[in-house]
């Protein structure tokens, strides 16, 4: 499970690190004759290196034996990495343990001859509240070591933290290329791994052959950083070390076949707690000394059209359907907490003014304005923030940018000024955020921006905020929709669109038997749920909330978590799904075990509406018949400020998809939180007036960009203020058929 590094040349050291190894590492099976075979040519390799007579060598590739260049430190030889030089913005080092080399290295390996010693070693870091980190690149010190290597590619895990060992497992990269840089292994991801702030755990798993190749070992680290470094066997191939001297490990020492104290696990020198690794990429929030060069913005001018596809609809509050009621509102891991009281916007156009600053239109923006020309020593932008006790505040800034990185100063009451960075959100008409931590005083405070640099010019500024969910004046949060689950294409799949940046924590809930005490017949039994990506792949599955499947994004019993939430279902034959999502579409399918039928409810929550994403654009696809089986879907406007929705009620387009027995003629009703009908359709090209449809609505439709294909198919538009909203789709003359009912996001 680790290769000690060579205390001495003496011989009879050789023969510990022969035994611990066979020990650590091989079957009590043929396996053994190989290793003793591999590691034969040890001697010969430390009497060549021996008659050099120096301390200072380069790596040595024999066949049997591979080994890290060590000079003598004390007793101990340690590794004598080369210090990789640092990369250039916009690649940064995010995170640094590429230091203080221990005495051993610990095996971290896929092998997919011997799966049995397949082992994962991870180490722990923290995103600093406030920013975004997307990694592009891990390095790790290790060695090859009982056979030559190469490794064939590394894989790369990410987890969340649980407690001071990895949780749930929030990214995956298999076959990663690599580059080894003097032993430290260079790992290059595909697809950046994008990571709020919070504790996270990083595992780098070399892929390779053990019988040909070897293996790969992690170096570790003296001193320790966050938590100790942790270890997993799951095939159980590996048995206890014979002893593990680290304080703090049990008596006798674990077989770890899920993550446990690696120290234990494997039986490390004590001293040498953690990994040595470093995260690179780029970051949000980050602190550079300002050197944009980007010209002056631009005055937005129109409003970016929205890529919905379709999603899932939210929570049923009309006729008996549960109300989707408000989730939890977590603050991100870390995050100091925001300033008390509800959701409070400071509007830029509203603040202080000075130099060449400006009030510009964007359309985009809260109350339709920006300001901007801040910086090149002239414009600054001043805001006056009011906080009940004094202490540090987590607030969010709200900019837009469309150059690939802009910078500012922040400076609170008059202090010097703190380099702020700001990435791009891709264009000036779209609102991105960072979060800042602050320390204010009681009563009254001053937040100030700008850029001393000639030339360089911060970002146009929306507003900042506390205690808001996103930088979009509102947003769309906690999904559901009710309707009668049948089998094959009349299962209930309902769709949603993860935005912004970052991850996004949600629950997924198929309700089925609770549904009873709230007077609905026929609730289904034994609701089962799926969840799916934009690809149509499967990422994570339940059948009752108390059992977790582990597949996919779940890599860990999920129990307590969802007990953890507040929303635990009613009833144990119910499922739900805790899941860390980042930016793009998913679709959750529910059905009946063994194919029964019956009315379920699903839902999408929102379990940390202060992350840098948020729920967009939901929709549901199920089979709607009559009475209390028509279909209910539900969502809530979130925020501080209405927002325009367009909602739709499709049946006769869906057959182009070959969905069958699609309703041919959709109507539909907007209901608010009271269960008042505000708005109906019936057949989009012929607006209903009544409620808060007040004109003709056809053109509006059209504008969109969202009307329906067919006449019959039904479409409401409405700017709807913060708060639940229920849409109903029945059939015409109590027809029956599949139909979707979906909420598009216009602003």
């Amino acid at each position: 499970m680790f290769l000690e590094i060579l205390k001495s040349q003496e011989r009879t050291t050789v023969k510990r690190q022969i035994k611990l190894s066979i020990k650590a590492h091989l079957p009590r099976s043929a396996l053994i004759l190989l290793l003793l075979l591999a590691i034969c040519a040890i001697p010969f390799a430390l009497a060549q290196s021996g008659s050099r007579g120096t301390n200072n060598r380069s790596v040595v590739n024999h066949a049997g034996q591979s080994r890290l260049p060590t000079k003598i430190v004390g007793p101990l030889r340690i590794p004598a990495f080369q210090i990789l030089p640092v990369p250039i913005v916009p690649a940064a080092v995010l995170y640094d343990q590429l230091n203080n080399p221990g005495s051993a290295a610990t095996s971290s390996q896929e092998a997919p001859d011997a799966p049995a010693f397949s082992d994962l070693t991870a180490d722990d870091f923290v995103v600093p509240a406030g920013e975004i980190w997307s990694v592009t690149e891990v390095d790790a010190a290790g060695t090859y070591g009982n056979g030559p290597g190469p490794a064939d590619n590394f894989n790369v895990f990410f987890y969340q933290n649980i407690g001071t060992l990895p949780g749930p497992q929030v990214y995956s990269a298999t076959a990663q290329p690599y580059v080894n840089n003097s032993g430290v292994f260079q790992v290059t991801l595909t697809a950046p791994a994008v990571l709020g702030p919070g504790r996270y755990w990083v595992s780098v798993q070399a892929h390779m052959n053990f019988t040909s190749n070897g293996q790969w070992f992690w170096v570790e680290r003296t001193g320790r950083a966050n938590s100790a470094a942790a270890w997993e066997n799951p095939g159980g191939g590996q048995p206890p070390p014979d002893s593990c001297p680290a304080p703090g490990c049990p008596t006798p020492c674990p077989l770890c076949q899920t993550w446990s104290i690696r120290q234990c696990c494997v039986g490390s020198p004590p001293g040498e707690p953690d990994q040595m690794f470093r995260l690179i990429g780029t970051i949000v929030g980050a602190t550079p000394t300002p050197t944009a060069t980007g010209a002056p913005s631009p005055t937005a001018t129109a409003t970016p059209t929205p890529t919905a596809t379709i999603t899932p609809s939210p929570t049923a509050t009309a006729t008996g359907t549960p109300s989707a009621s408000a989730t939890p509102t977590p603050s991100a891991t870390g995050t100091p907490t925001p300033a008390p009281g509800a959701c409070t916007s400071y509007e830029a156009e509203s603040a202080t003014l000075a130099g060449g600053a400006v009030v510009l239109n964007c359309p985009t923006c809260s109350n339709g304005q920006e300001v901007g020309f801040v910086g090149s020593n002239s414009g600054t932008l001043e805001f006056n923030v009011s906080a009940a006790t004094s202490g540090n505040y987590s607030v969010t800034i709200c900019y837009l940018n469309g150059d690939a990185v802009r910078y500012a100063l922040l400076s609170v009451n008059g202090g010097a000024g703190s380099p702020v960075s700001f990435p791009s959100t891709g264009s000036f008409q779209i609102v991105g955020s960072i979060q800042r931590t602050v320390t204010l005083n009681a009563g009254n405070n001053t937040l100030k921006f700008d850029n001393p640099i000639v030339g360089n010019w911060a970002p146009d500024f929306d507003r900042i905020q506390f205690n808001c969910p996103t930088c979009a004046a509102a947003t769309l949060g906690n999904l559901s929709t009710r309707s009668f689950v049948q089998t094959g294409d009349d299962v209930m799949i309902g769709g949603f669109i993860v935005r912004g940046g970052g991850l996004k924590r949600v629950i997924i809930r198929a309700i089925g038997p609770e549904l009873s005490q709230y007077g609905i017949p026929d609730p289904l039994q034994n609701p089962t749920l799926e969840l799916h990506d934009g690809t149509g792949a499967l990422i994570a599955s339940n059948n009752d909330w108390q059992h977790t499947i582990i597949g996919g994004i779940i890599t860990s019993d999920q129990v307590q978590q969802i007990l953890n939430t507040g929303q635990a279902p009613g009833g144990p034959n119910e499922s739900a799904i805790v899941a860390n999502l980042l930016p793009g579409n998913y679709t959750a399918t529910v059905r009946g075990v063994n194919s029964t039928m019956g009315v379920a409810l699903v839902e999408v929550y929102d379990l940390n509406q202060f992350s840098g994403s948020f729920l967009s654009n939901v929709s549901t696809r199920s089979f709607v018949q009559t009475g209390d089986n028509v279909m209910i879907g539900g969502f809530i406007v979130q925020g501080t400020q209405s927002r325009r929705i367009i909602v739709r009620a499709i049946g006769p387009e869906l057959g182009q998809y070959g969905v069958p027995d699609p309703l041919h003629d959709p109507t539909l009703e907007l209901h608010d939180g009271s269960g008042a009908l505000i708005a109906s359709n019936n057949n989009w090209q012929h607006t209903m007036i009544g409620g808060i449809i007040t004109q003709n609505q056809v053109q509006d439709i059209q504008n969109s960009g969202h009307a329906p294909a067919d006449a019959s198919e039904s479409a409401i538009i409405a700017t709807l203020p913060p708060g639940n909203y229920t849409a109903i789709v029945r059939g015409v003359n109590n027809t029956t058929g599949v139909a979707l009912v979906e909420a598009y996001d216009l602003d």
